[in-house]
Order: C-alpha cells, then structure tokens, then sequence
C-alpha cells in the first residue's frame, strides 16, 4: 500500500536543519515531493546536498516566516511550481536565551521569538490555508509546539513557554475551525520528543536579525547546545535522556498515517507533571512548580 505522501507536496518551515531537516529526509525515502522553507539559505544548500548523498531530493526555498509578505511569496511560488499543498509543516522555531526572571527580560526577546514561534505560524496558515481550501483536496497542516506551554509551563523559559502555549491555542481552534466547515483539511499538533531533542534550537540566534538584537549586557546564557544541558543536569547528579530527530520524525510520520491530531510520544515524568497540574486546575489546589526531571 502507497504511503499518504507519496507523490504529496509536502512544505515544511525551518527545515533546513534539526526536525524539519528529518521529516523531509523521512517523507522523501516515502516518495513524496518534499519543499524545505528556511531562513538560512546556506544550511539549505547544505539539507539538499545531505539528501543527494542517500539518493533522495527535495526542493529548496529562503522564506522569513516572521514576514507574512515573505510567506504570501512563499505560498505563490511553491503553487506555480509544484501545485496545491497537501501537507504544511508549520515548524520554524527558536528559543531565546532565557533564564532570566519576566521583569528582567526585554521586549526585542519577546519580539523576536514571538514572530517565529507565534506569527510564524499564523502567516503560515494566512499565506496556505486559503490555496488549500480552493483546491478542494484532503490536505493537512502541522503545527510544531511543544509540551513546555501546552501541557505545563517550565519557569526558566517564560518567552518560549508563552509562545508555545500560543501554538497550542492556535492549533486547536484552527482543528475546530476547519471541522465546523465541514473542510477537508485536517489539523495535527506535533510534540517533538519524548526527550529533549538534540537540534539547533539553543543556537538560533544566529538568525536573529539586527533590529531585534539581544541586550548586550545581558548575562552569558550557560547552555549553548543540548550537550551543554546534558552536562548542567549531570553535574547535578541527573542524567538526562535525549531524543534525535530522527526518531521524531519516525514517530510523526506513522502518527499521521494514523491521521491523529495528537502527535505526542509519552513520556512518564512530563505526563506526570500535567496531571499535577490539572489537579490544581480541577480542585482550585495551589499550584507547585513542575518537576520534569
């Protein structure tokens, strides 16, 4: 039996790297016509020439999805070259180096990771979603999020939390939406994991732009990449388990054969801490902070 992308146009954001990177390889090995989005052009070249070496292909195309205009572009050339879309990979995302209380942060971090994180699904869903809903087809659109602001809301990283919360919101009224209309575009929510994810998310601010540049008195964040937190934590007497981008993307792809909304490996300690905390919402109880590790 065909897989459900083969011969699809499959766009994904941010995905010259890290998840997005892993879902194109693993929808190309599936025949589909995979398009990968990014602000980086140069890590493009480099995603293309990573899947000519395994004999695979993809197209290429540098967008901002923190622009809408950007995106609008985005969504009329993939459709003069390729046709109507039938997946959307709303993926692009970064993290700000946080670790800061609320009043100590300041509004160029917000700004920036809130245009990825948050308008950058939203101009995703402006610039594709009216183009899928003309060509009439079963389609569907995949909203990257994260456990940390859907499910639980870690206090280190107030900017990502909030966003992600954002996403969580989003996404689900976007689901009703479309079934209300009685639409054939379904909505999907993508938790990537169950573990910490060894991408490049730590070191997204490489694509920060000038405008919106980080407090240059702001004090040194510790953690630069997934290993440096892997050694915070085991100094700390933890040892912290780790996902690889791979594995999200075999756990998403067979989750969405599947056509379920809900694209979210489990994981014990993160189940636990959202029960905690639906508890405190159902009994009015005090609300502790989550424990994830």
């Amino acid at each position: 039996m065909p897989s459900i992308f083969q011969d699809k146009v499959v766009v994904i954001t941010g995905g010259a790297s890290g998840v997005g990177f892993a879902i194109g390889k693993k929808i190309a090995e599936l025949q589909g016509i995979v398009i990968l989005a990014d602000i980086e052009e140069s890590q493009l070249d480099k995603a293309l020439a990573e899947l000519k070496l395994h004999h695979l292909s993809a197209h290429s195309y540098v967008a901002d999805v923190s622009k809408f205009d950007s995106m609008q572009n985005l969504a009329n050339s993939i459709e003069a070259d390729h046709g109507p879309v039938d997946f959307l990979f709303n993926n692009a995302g970064v993290a700000p180096a946080e670790l800061l209380p609320i009043w100590e942060t300041k509004p160029n971090d917000w700004q920036w990771a809130y245009g990825v994180n948050v308008m950058g699904v939203i101009h995703g869903i402006q610039a594709f979603v009216p183009k899928m809903l003309a060509a009439g087809k079963d389609a569907r659109i995949i909203n990257t999020c994260s456990g940390n602001g859907a499910f639980i809301n870690l206090p280190s990283t107030p900017i990502y939390t909030s966003s992600k919360a954002a996403v969580a919101s989003i996404t689900e009224v976007l689901k009703h939406q479309l079934a209300q209309m009685q639409s054939s575009i379904k909505v999907s929510i993508l938790f990537p994991g169950p573990h910490t994810v060894r991408t490049n998310l730590f070191t997204a601010e490489r694509n920060r732009p000038e405008t919106l540049a980080r407090d240059s008195n702001a004090p040194d964040h510790p953690i630069k990449s997934v290993e440096d937190m892997v050694d915070m934590m085991k100094s700390m007497g933890i040892e912290m388990e780790t996902t690889s981008p791979e594995e999200v993307a075999d756990f998403c792809v067979s989750e969405l054969e599947k056509g379920s909304y809900w694209i979210n490996p489990y994981n014990a300690k993160s189940e636990g801490a959202f029960k905690e905390r639906v508890e405190s919402i159902l009994s009015r109880s005090d609300l502790g902070i989550p424990n994830i590790f």
